[in-house]
């Protein structure tokens, strides 16, 4: 795997061991670094002859980062809770659910027995409009540390704890350890939770495009209800083989991003390429994203549409955007704030793993792409030099969630390395959360 120097430095500066332990977790063999994309394997000579890289968050002039909570254990999701006053924060390794306050302070409000192998652990968490339930995604463990599945949960949350767990689903989690995805969503309009899960590093079938195979609930989103029931109108209900009445969309390699359109209320996702062409994506019901036949545009991959295995019901539809180099895509976020101007509001955020390179898109006016121009007018980023058009700033230790504040509008960036920042603007005063 092609290492980009400054990861390594990351690595080493800010979270040896949990870095080590989520060298897989991105599994994008060309991630591009501040200074640009690795243009070949790393030598330990070329590391230690390298200037230190920042580990400060990058921004343009008219916005900072304030730190709002650090020594976070390898987070991976967070949720605002409690009409937005409070976080709850996910630790991949420690099975650990931390309840972050405005202030920065910390408490632990559960802790899961979770596997901890490469993208295996406490993966996903969703809020039900109620704001008393409380969703769980983790790869559970036993005591021993033996992976029992990828499980999700609903909790009861009363201010103060998660409590009278209700298992909703069991997806696989084997053979792993990577591409369990694990991001959770709520939609408020209908009171549906979404669950993607990957391939699991499984051989493929036909939730993979492949002609033969077993139908096994891997890449695939999953759409039920608060009891774990799928909806009636999900788009696959009409098979007789169950499993198909859960799924919203399928093709998946995997994916650390979901969020909906609050204008239409469309349901967005990123999803990860093996060496190339990360993507971002339209999810409509019964979306064929095209793994593992197509990653990107269709026209560079060699394959017709003709090559997917078209359920009834299902469509297959480019990516509004992919990076050509595979960057570690994760979360995005529609920015619902005007905190930021105008030109902010209601378009989108996204963020990489590789280089904690933080994105901004503004959502063309039919609402189903992209308003780009220049060297990714083609929706392609081509090389790093074309992803810096897009390029809002940069937070060294991978990110890994982003939240718009409820209370305060803000932008809110969580990094692997454990750090929660709140973007503000240049000129505002410290944001009392």
């Amino acid at each position: 795997m092609r290492v980009a120097i400054a990861l390594v430095l990351i690595a080493i500066a800010v979270a040896a061991a949990g870095a080590a332990a989520f060298a897989m977790l991105y599994y994008a063999p060309k991630p591009a670094s501040p200074e640009g994309p690795a243009s070949g394997g790393t030598s330990s000579a070329a590391v230690s002859s390298t200037p230190p890289v920042s580990l400060e968050p990058q921004l343009g002039s008219d916005f900072r980062a304030e730190l709002v909570a650090s020594d976070l254990s390898l987070p991976t999701s967070m949720a605002f809770v409690d009409g937005g006053s409070k976080l709850l924060v996910l630790e991949k390794e420690t099975g650990q659910v931390m309840m972050v306050s405005s202030d920065g302070t910390k408490k632990q409000v559960l802790k899961l027995n979770v596997a901890r192998g490469a993208e295996q652990g406490l993966l996903g968490i969703a809020v039900s409009g109620s704001g008393r339930e409380v969703f769980l995604y983790m790869t559970e463990a036993d005591a021993g540390g033996h992976v029992l599945g990828n499980r999700i949960y609903r909790y009861d949350w009363d201010g103060n704890s998660l409590s009278n767990p209700v298992m909703l689903l069991e997806l696989p989690a084997i053979p792993g350890p990577v591409h369990n995805g694990g991001k959770l969503e709520m939609d408020s309009r209908s009171g549906q939770l979404y669950a993607v899960i990957g391939d699991v590093n499984r051989l493929g079938g036909p939730l993979t495009n492949e002609q033969s195979g077993e139908i096994d609930d891997t890449s695939v989103i999953v759409r039920v209800d608060s009891e774990g029931r799928p909806p009636a109108d999900n788009p696959f209900a009409g098979y007789s083989k169950k499993p198909f009445t859960y799924y919203f969309a399928y093709g998946v390699r995997n994916s650390f991003g979901m969020d909906f359109d609050p204008v239409t209320g469309k349901l967005w996702d990123t999803e990860n390429g093996p060496e190339s062409y990360d993507e971002i994506n339209v999810v409509n019901s019964g979306f064929n994203s095209g793994w593992k036949k197509v990653m990107g545009p269709i026209a560079r991959s060699g394959h017709t549409e003709s090559d997917l295995l078209q359920l009834q019901g299902s469509h297959y539809l480019d990516p509004v955007f992919s990076w050509k180099s595979a960057i570690g895509v994760t979360d995005i976020e529609f920015f619902k704030s005007d905190k930021f101007g105008p030109e902010y509001k209601n378009n989108i955020f996204v963020g990489d793993y590789n280089a904690g390179d933080l994105y901004f898109f503004k959502v063309n006016a039919a609402r189903d792409g992209l308003d780009l121009a220049g060297s990714v007018g083609d929706l392609v980023a081509d090389s790093y030099e074309e992803s810096l058009e897009v390029r809002f700033g940069a937070f060294p230790g991978g990110i890994v969630d982003l939240e718009t504040g409820p209370n305060d509008g803000y932008l809110y960036v969580l990094t692997f390395a454990g750090n929660l920042y709140r973007v503000v603007p240049a000129e505002a005063t410290a944001a009392s959360g």
